[in-house]
C-alpha cells in the first residue's frame, strides 16, 4: 500500500465519508472484496467492483447493490454517510448490545452501556482538546474527526437509553 493509500485508509477511519467512498472502503476491507460480495448475491464481480470504485464516474451502484453491501459488510461507515446526508440524525447498532438481554440481570448490561457512553464522550473530549491545544482552533479536517466522535457518542447515548428502557420493562414486566 502506498503512502497516499495509507493516508486515505486512515482518513476513512477518522472521518465521515461521502457515500461513494464509504462503499468503496467497506468493499475493499471486506474479506474477498467486492468480488466476494458479488458472489453472495449472484452479481457480476467486475461490474460490482466498478460500481463501488470512486474512480469510475460512469458506474454507480443502484439501491439494491448498496443494500447488499450494507448487509454483507455491516460496515458502520456506510450508515454514517447516509445519516450525514440525511442530517441531524444519529444511529446505533443495537443487535449486539441487546442480544441475549436478560431482564433479571439488566444491571451489568446497563453499566456496560454507561461505560461505553463515557468512553465515547472521553474520546470526543480528548479529540477536541488535542486539536485546540495545537493552535487554539479547529480546522475542517479536525472538525471532521470530531464530528465522527460526536456521532459515535450520540449512538452510545441512544444505546444507553434502549438498555434502560429494557431494564424498566423487565422491572415492571
Amino acid at each position: 500500500m502506498s503512502r497516499a493509500d495509507s493516508g486515505r485508509s486512515e482518513r476513512a477511519q477518522r472521518e465521515i465519508l461521502a457515500l461513494r467512498f464509504s462503499l468503496y472502503h467497506a468493499c475493499r476491507d471486506f474479506p474477498g472484496g467486492a468480488a466476494a460480495i458479488a458472489a453472495i448475491y449472484g452479481r457480476n464481480p467486475t461490474t460490482l467492483q466498478h460500481e463501488m470504485s470512486p474512480t469510475q464516474p460512469t458506474h454507480s451502484p443502484n439501491p439494491d447493490e448498496i443494500e447488499e453491501v450494507i448487509a454483507a459488510t455491516r460496515d458502520p461507515r456506510i450508515v454514517d454517510s447516509i445519516m450525514e446526508a440525511y442530517g441531524d440524525a444519529a444511529w446505533v447498532d443495537l443487535r449486539e448490545l441487546l442480544q441475549g438481554f436478560d431482564h433479571d440481570k439488566a444491571l451489568p448490561g446497563v453499566l456496560k452501556a454507561v461505560g461505553e457512553t463515557l468512553q465515547r464522550q472521553s474520546a470526543l473530549t480528548d479529540s477536541v482538546a488535542r486539536h485546540l491545544a495545537d493552535d487554539g482552533r479547529i480546522d475542517r479536517e479536525e472538525f471532521a474527526e470530531c464530528k465522527l466522535h460526536l456521532r459515535r457518542t450520540q449512538g452510545a447515548l441512544l444505546a444507553l437509553e434502549r438498555m434502560l428502557e429494557r431494564a424498566v420493562e423487565g422491572f415492571h414486566g
